[in-house]
């Protein structure tokens, strides 16, 4: 069994701001030479063999879940002035969600399985050329049973 974690997705207006961020910012090359994104936090999670046996982060867009990334790694590391952080290495696939209503929060949460939205279908060049709905309007939608 797996877990997973939530996060606000700061600075991010929708998921295709999310994909066209990631190709142009900082990655890592994994052994494959595939470039894998991360983000750092202050904290590791004590639960993190659950979440690398399969687990994602969910995303919060304008107070809805509308995206997820899997998880590939978690690094407990050192910055420049000896104080450990953690860093969450992630999937470059964005797939996206049911829209699934969440109030604000800070930081990062455990985020279970079985309380996860539906997938709809991974984010890729030709999806982002598509006119995509506002994650507003695609959370009304699914609030309605229409999405």
């Amino acid at each position: 069994m797996h877990v997973n974690l939530i996060r606000p997705c700061v600075g991010i207006e929708s998921p295709q701001a999310l994909y066209e961020h990631q190709i142009t910012h900082r990655g890592i090359i994994d052994e494959n030479g595939d470039k894998l994104n991360f983000f750092d936090t202050r904290n590791t999670p004590k639960r993190k063999d659950e979440i690398l046996n399969g687990g994602s982060v969910y995303w919060i867009i304008k107070g809805a879940i509308v995206m997820r990334q899997t998880i590939v790694g978690i690094e407990t590391l050192l910055d420049e002035n000896n104080k450990k952080f953690c860093r969450i290495i992630k999937s470059p696939e964005i797939m996206l969600t049911v829209p699934q209503p969440h109030r604000a929060m800070q930081g990062w949460r455990y985020f279970e399985a079985e309380k996860a939205p539906a997938d709809l279908y991974p984010l890729t060049e030709e999806t982002v050329q598509q006119d995509q709905p506002d994650p507003e309007m695609a959370k009304q939608l699914a609030e309605l049973g229409l999405l």
